[in-house]
C-alpha cells in the first residue's frame, strides 16, 4: 500500500532540509519518527508532499481550505502529518482527527527582558511610606528638643554657659540650627559633640540615637541584598499583559489552528488579539531571530519556545528569549485523516500504542536537550551568583550627588554676586583681600 502524506516544517515537529547542489529533501524530527514507525508496523510504503502556500490550514465562510487541511479535505492527500489542534470546526469539516499524541498550550514569546539601570537603586530598601515616617519622626524629634529647650527649667538655666579661658569670659549657646544639624549628623552616622544638659532632652537624643542605629543597620545590609539581586522588569506576562501595552508589538501565525479562532472573534481577548497584531509569520521558529531582536512578541505553541530557547542555549550559553508563563490556550495534537478513511483505524490504534509506549515524549526529549535551562523567569539564572557591583547600580546615587553639587555650585555663585553688589567688590578682592 502508497500513502500520500502532508507535510510542512514546524521544528521541532518536523525539520525539511534541502541540499542546495541536488534539492533533494531530508527529513527529521518528532512527526517523522512517527511517520516511519507506522510505516513499519502498517507495511505501508509513502510520499511526502508539501502545501503551496506552506500553512496548516483555516476554513473561510465560502467551505474551501488552505493549507494540508485543505490537501486533506480535497483528497489530494491520504493524512497530513502536522500536528493540528483540533477543534469542532476542523474535525466536522476537513478531517478526522487521530488520538492525541500530545497536548500542547498557547503563550507569549519574546526577546529575554535585561537588567535595567535604576536611578533610585539607594532608596528601594524602604518603600516611600517608611522614608515619610523617617522624615516625619525627624521632623518630630527636632520640635520636641526645641519645646524641651524652652519648657526645661533646668535647661533655661543651662543654655548660656559660662567659663573662662585665659581670663577671658566666652558664651554659647544652643540654637534651633544646631539641633538640625545634629539629627542629619547622627543619621549619617557622623560623629558630633554635642550633648544636651537636662536629662528630658537626653532621654529623647537617647532615642532617637537608638532608631537611627536600627534604621541605618537595616537599610545598608537590605540595601547590599538588593543590589546583589539585579533588577529585572518583566512587563509582558501573559496575554493580558501583550494586549494591555502598547511598547511590544506582536505577531501571530498565519494558517494556524489559533489564527482562525482570532479572525473570527467578535469580542473578548481574542478580538483583542486580532485587532492589535502588527505582523504575521508562518511560524515562531522560521522568525525566531526577529522575536530575538525584539522587533516583535508572538502567540506561539510552547513546543516550538522550548525548541528555540534550547537551541539557543546550547550554542550561546545564554538565555535570550523568554516564555510568559501564562497557559493562553490548551491544544490537543493529533494527525489529520481523511473522513472515512480505511486505515484510520489501525493508525489510531499504532499511534495509540506508541504514546503508551512513551516514544513519543521520547522522541520529545530528544529534541530539547537543554529545554529547561532558560524556563526561570529573568534574573533567576543571576540569584545566588557572585556579581561585582557595576556602575549602573549606582547611577541614582551619583546622579544625586551631581543634582547637588551642581546646586550647591549655583548657591555660591548666587551669594558671590550678592555679596559683590553689597560690598562693591570684584570675586578678585574676595578670594585675595
Amino acid at each position: 500500500m502508497h500513502l500520500v502524506v502532508g507535510a510542512e516544517q514546524w521544528v521541532p515537529w518536523l525539520r525539511i532540509t534541502e541540499d542546495p547542489y541536488t534539492g533533494h529533501l531530508t527529513y527529521s524530527g518528532i512527526m517523522f519518527n512517527l511517520l516511519v514507525a507506522l510505516s513499519r508496523t502498517m507495511n505501508f510504503t509513502y510520499e511526502v508532499r508539501r502545501p503551496e502556500d506552506g500553512l496548516w490550514g483555516v476554513g473561510f465562510p465560502n467551505g474551501s481550505w488552505s493549507g494540508m487541511l485543505g490537501m486533506v479535505k480535497r483528497g489530494e492527500v491520504d493524512f497530513a502529518l502536522g500536528p493540528f489542534a483540533f477543534n469542532w470546526e476542523r474535525y466536522h469539516y476537513a478531517c478526522q482527527f487521530s488520538q492525541p499524541i500530545f497536548i500542547d498550550y498557547e503563550s507569549v514569546f519574546m526577546r529575554r527582558p535585561r537588567l535595567e539601570t535604576d536611578l533610585f537603586a539607594f532608596v528601594r530598601p524602604f518603600q516611600w511610606q517608611v522614608w515619610l515616617c523617617l522624615l516625619a519622626s525627624l521632623i518630630l524629634t527636632w520640635l520636641i528638643l526645641v519645646v524641651f529647650l524652652y519648657l526645661s527649667p533646668y535647661e533655661r538655666l543651662m543654655t548660656t554657659t559660662q567659663r573662662q579661658e585665659g581670663g577671658v569670659q566666652t558664651r554659647r549657646k544652643y540654637s534651633n540650627k544646631s539641633h538640625v544639624m545634629w539629627l542629619t549628623r547622627t543619621l549619617a552616622s557622623q560623629s558630633n559633640p554635642w550633648l544636651p544638659e537636662s536629662d528630658s532632652r537626653r532621654v529623647m537624643t537617647a532615642s532617637w540615637l537608638l532608631s537611627c542605629l536600627i534604621f541605618v543597620s537595616v537599610f545598608s545590609g537590605t540595601l547590599t541584598a538588593m543590589l546583589s539581586v539585579p533588577l529585572v522588569r518583566l512587563p509582558i506576562d501573559s496575554t493580558e499583559d501583550l494586549v494591555n501595552q502598547q511598547e511590544v508589538p506582536w505577531a501571530i501565525e498565519s494558517g494556524s489552528f489559533l489564527y482562525q479562532i482570532l479572525y473570527q472573534a467578535t469580542d473578548g481577548i481574542y478580538k483583542t488579539l486580532w485587532d492589535g497584531h502588527s505582523a504575521r509569520i508562518t511560524d515562531c521558529y522560521s522568525y525566531r531571530h526577529d522575536i530575538g531582536a525584539g522587533e516583535y512578541a508572538a502567540v506561539c505553541d510552547k513546543m516550538t519556545m522550548k525548541k528555540v530557547m534550547s537551541e539557543d542555549f546550547s550554542a550561546t550559553g545564554e538565555c535570550n528569549f523568554y516564555m510568559a508563563r501564562e497557559d493562553f490556550m490548551s491544544m490537543p495534537m493529533a494527525l489529520a485523516f481523511q473522513h472515512q478513511h480505511p486505515i484510520y483505524s489501525k493508525a489510531n490504534l499504532q499511534i495509540l500504542e506508541l504514546v503508551n509506549k512513551g516514544l513519543v515524549h521520547r522522541w520529545m526529549d530528544e529534541q530539547l536537550p537543554n529545554g529547561t535551562a532558560c524556563l526561570g523567569p529573568p534574573g533567576a539564572d543571576l540569584i545566588g551568583a557572585k556579581r561585582p557591583l557595576a556602575l549602573n547600580d549606582y547611577f541614582g546615587l551619583f546622579s544625586v550627588f551631581a543634582l547637588c553639587l551642581a546646586a550647591g555650585t549655583l548657591v555660591l555663585v548666587v551669594e558671590l554676586t550678592l555679596t559683590e553688589v553689597t560690598h562693591g567688590c570684584h570675586f578678585s578682592s574676595l578670594i585675595n583681600p
